[in-house]
């Protein structure tokens, strides 16, 4: 074959697949001849169905989360034992600083590891007249004295109101503590303090006892229920006989509320007409 011929050839191969790909082929050889008409006009084949999704492992049923609430504080417990303890230091007292010594001793009442200081009492002892105070104030908890704050200050101007000063009447607390807060005693506190209390009037031997709010008033008669107190005189019972008493308003209300000090005037006149 001539040069010439083999080029024609190659030029006519390579016009007859320009012209296969013009018009669609896309396949050189295969085994049969195939009919892409029909095959176009046949409907598509059906997709294989999607495996069913593996269903996850059952989780166990946990029980509903409980509420978590803190717990409440407990009662205050005040033994038998402890109240036979306090009732027994404060009997065997014999003097009043004793008392106070064997008070300032006594671990049945929580007040003492909470208070910064112990504060007994203030004035004359042996006086006619003796004034029952709840707990020592602010100025006295941080200065370490009894009757020094603004309520001590008032009882003061009170007291010589009537043509009295502190060498005519005594002094004292409730609770030589102060209470957190200046809270109320509770139960187990009142339960503690209440023998030294009574011990604490038997050996002043006032004629008068002149008792300042409801929280000194449960303190020292070991109750609750004060209401039936504040109407006049009664007889506050100390173990060992009797005194006259009057239940007056807190100094701090009346440093509060000056329309009670009308009522406490007519208290403090009654009390030291007595005393």
């Amino acid at each position: 074959m001539s040069a010439d011929a083999d080029l024609s050839t190659q030029t006519g191969l390579a016009a007859l697949v320009d012209w296969y790909v013009t018009i669609g082929v896309d396949i050189a050889i295969d085994e049969a001849p195939h009919d892409r008409f029909a095959e176009s006009a046949a409907p598509p084949p059906a997709r294989a169905a999607a495996p069913p999704p593996v269903a996850a492992p059952a989780r166990r049923a946990e029980p509903p989360a409980r509420e978590t609430r803190s717990p409440r504080p407990a009662a205050p417990v005040f033994t038998e034992e402890a109240a036979r303890a306090a009732r027994e230091a404060a009997s065997e007292a014999r003097t009043i600083d004793e008392l106070q010594e064997r008070l300032a001793g006594f671990d049945g009442c929580a007040l003492k590891s909470t208070a910064g200081h112990f504060l007994f009492s203030a004035g004359t002892r042996g006086a006619a007249l003796m004034v029952l105070d709840f707990a020592p104030g602010e100025e006295e908890e941080r200065g370490g004295e009894a009757f020094v704050g603004p309520e001590a200050r008032l009882l003061d101007n009170m007291l010589r109101a009537i043509g009295r000063d502190r060498s005519g009447a005594y002094l004292a607390y409730a609770t030589p503590w102060r209470p957190p807060g200046a809270r109320e005693l509770n139960s187990a506190e009142v339960a503690a303090l209440n023998p030294f209390l009574r011990r604490h009037v038997q050996l002043a031997a006032p004629r008068a006892l002149l008792i300042l709010g409801d929280f000194a008033a449960r303190a020292a008669l070991g109750s609750p229920d004060v209401a039936r107190y504040r109407n006049g005189w009664f007889d506050y019972d100390h173990g060992g006989g009797t005194t006259r008493a009057l239940l007056a308003p807190p100094l701090a209300s009346l440093l509060r509320t000056p329309v009670l000090k009308r009522r406490a005037w007519r208290d403090l006149r009654a009390a030291a007409a007595l005393g």
